[in-house]
């Protein structure tokens, strides 16, 4: 294994200081943390150190700087990185010695001080020029630092003089601005490399360019790049990835197929087959996955995707499989959270909650972890007791504090469903005394008010978002709508949903906002255009009570009855349709029994 200054070993800091650890009692070593994958250790007797001696370069010190090294070497043992730091920093800008040198780099590297490693790559450099161990920790330092320029210097000088390949491409992912992504493809298209690496150059440039939208370019150069190397998984994948974002899902397909049948066990050009074929032919994306599967059965990756593919397929025989599969694919760390919530979700569907909440209570970070949790707590309150499940939640939220917000709208949520809106009401409250300027929670606190009939409060929060943000188009429409239904403010009102429909035209609910309005200020005509199209958009109950309500009162009762039965037919028994029906009167009360039982045909 390589050692550089990205990865901290057990290593002595010179052979003078090494000598000196062993005559007093062996020798101390960088905690076992720091880099796990190296097992390096130097006290395994002192026969092995002192022949670890006789092969190292004597190099004498100054005997404060051996102090210093030897204060260091004990912190470090004691993991006190930050007594050990400024001291080998100290000694290595002092001494110049490569061994010191590389070890502060590493410490450095470990306690996240990227500049001063970069500091100690650069110092290494200096004295070993032709190390690909040093260019190898600048590279990597000048990638923590995010500078996509500085590690293709040290990446190119590999790439020429140890044909790493590899490292050249690598430095293609540091920049995430699309600024410093233009910047590293123009400095890759400026390099001059020998002609049989020329081609790189091609297939890098063709990696930014995708990254930057540049899909066109990106094409021609993973063609070029491809005409060089025909064969070359790399530019295969690219072009292939281009033809997916351009829309040509089957030249994609097609071209990774044509490659197979030339390279059947390249395993990269399988994988991105089966993922293709996802999207144009689940079946033979299954037996695809499944010949990875044969070929490398523990290969969690695959299980993982291939359990997806067959639980959306929804056969009882392919539901069980896939839960064998997410099964193996939790004992990949990365993937755990993930398959474990897919486990949960699939006891949950099928009647089995104390399965399914030992496998929610597994996700505890990832992209499911606010899923898991919300699920998880709707199923203790409902075979626990409420009590149970907010308990659940409130320790979730000291565990992870980073997710608070997120769990005081479930709790929130969690109230409501059990009718409880008061403590609802409360649980948000308590929330934005923790967080008095949160966005999430002053919406979500404003809705619940104003079904409460608080408008006070609901007014109160809104502003407060409109404070924070003047054009929060959402809040605009929230606060406008709710001022119609609970006062008499038809003005304000109107300018407050003009404004967020001049913001966010296409909007359903603001487009059936400002039809509303126009409603209550006696201009039925303008308010059926606006609630027509949104509900052209957004064929929503809530829009069918007011287009209804509109048609109704221009005399179109067909039409209305039509809407209505629309509505009802996706949620029976809507209470603002059926609201809106029995305030109209006995009419509307004879037509709700004839799409009550025009529904139920």
């Amino acid at each position: 294994m390589r050692n550089n200054i990205n990865t901290p070993l057990r290593t002595p800091i010179t052979a003078c200081l090494l000598a000196l650890l062993i005559t007093v009692g062996g020798c101390t070593s960088a905690p076992q943390n720091i880099n796990a994958a190296d097992n390096t250790d130097y006290r395994d007797s002192e026969n092995t150190a002192q022949e670890q001696l006789a092969e190292l370069p004597v190099k004498p010190f100054a005997i404060d700087s051996l102090y210093d090294l030897l204060v260091a070497d004990v912190a470090l043992s004691r993991e006190q990185f930050d007594i050990a730091l400024p001291k080998y920093l100290q000694q290595a800008r002092q001494t110049g010695d490569s061994g010191v040198i590389e070890m502060a780099g590493r410490v450095a590297n470990y306690m996240r001080d990227y500049q001063a490693t970069l500091e100690m790559a650069l110092l290494w450099l200096d004295n070993e020029p032709e190390s690909p161990i040093a260019r190898e920790a600048a590279m990597q330092a000048y990638a923590k630092l995010n500078d996509g320029i500085g590690a293709l210097e040290q990446a190119s000088w590999l790439y020429q003089h140890r044909d790493d390949s590899e490292a050249f491409l690598a430095v293609t992912s540091i920049p995430t601005e699309q600024a410093d992504m233009l910047e590293l493809l123009q400095a890759y298209s400026d390099l001059k490399l020998s002609a049989d690496k020329q081609p790189s150059i091609l297939l890098a440039t063709g990696i930014l360019l995708r990254e930057t939208g540049q899909l066109d370019k990106s094409e021609r150069a993973a063609k070029d790049f491809l005409a060089a190397k025909p064969s070359d998984e790399r530019g295969l994948l690219l072009l292939a990835q281009v033809l997916h974002q351009r829309d040509r899902i089957e030249e994609a397909v097609a071209l990774i197929a044509k490659a197979l049948k030339n390279q059947p066990d390249n395993r990269r050009l399988r994988l991105q087959y089966a993922r293709f074929l996802t999207i144009t032919d689940r079946s033979l994306a299954i037996e695809q996955f499944d010949i990875l599967r044969i070929e490398q059965p523990n290969d969690q990756e695959v299980n993982f995707l291939l359990a997806l593919l067959l639980l959306n397929e929804g056969s009882e025989g392919n539901v069980e499989r896939a839960s064998l599969l997410f099964t193996q694919a939790s004992s990949n760390p990365s993937l755990r959270a993930d398959a474990q919530f897919h486990l949960g979700s699939i006891a949950d569907q099928s009647g089995q909650p104390a399965v399914a909440i030992k496998h929610y209570s597994q996700v505890r970070y990832g992209r499911n972890y606010l899923a898991a949790a919300s699920r998880l707590s709707v199923l203790l309150a409902q075979h626990n007791n409420i009590d149970s499940a907010r308990r659940y939640l409130q320790r979730l939220r000291s565990e992870q504090p980073q997710q608070a917000v997120a769990l005081f709208q479930i709790e929130s949520n969690l109230l409501i469903s059990a009718q409880q809106p008061d403590q609802a009401l409360s649980i948000l409250t308590h929330g934005l005394d923790a967080f008095p300027n949160d966005s999430q929670l002053l919406y979500a606190r404003s809705m619940l008010a104003e079904q409460q009939d608080n408008f006070a409060l609901a007014e109160q929060d809104l502003r407060a978002l409109l404070a924070q943000d003047q054009d929060n188009a959402v809040a605009l429409n929230a606060l406008g709508y709710t001022m119609i239904l609970h006062t008499d403010r038809r003005d304000e009102a109107y300018k407050l949903i003009k404004r967020a429909y001049l913001l966010n035209p296409g909007d359903p609910a603001t487009i059936d906002s400002m039809g509303w309005v126009l409603f209550q200020m006696d201009q039925p005509d303008k308010a059926l255009e606006y609630l027509q199209k949104a509900y052209d958009i957004l064929p929503d109950p809530e829009i069918a009570s007011h287009l209804g309500e509109v048609h109704w009162t221009l005399g179109n009762r067909e039409q209305a009855l039509k809407v209505w039965r629309q509505g009802l037919q996706q949620v029976p028994d809507h209470p603002s349709i059926i609201e809106t029906m029995e305030r109209l009167g006995t009419v509307a009360d004879r037509a709700a029994e004839s799409i009550s039982s025009g529904s139920e045909e």
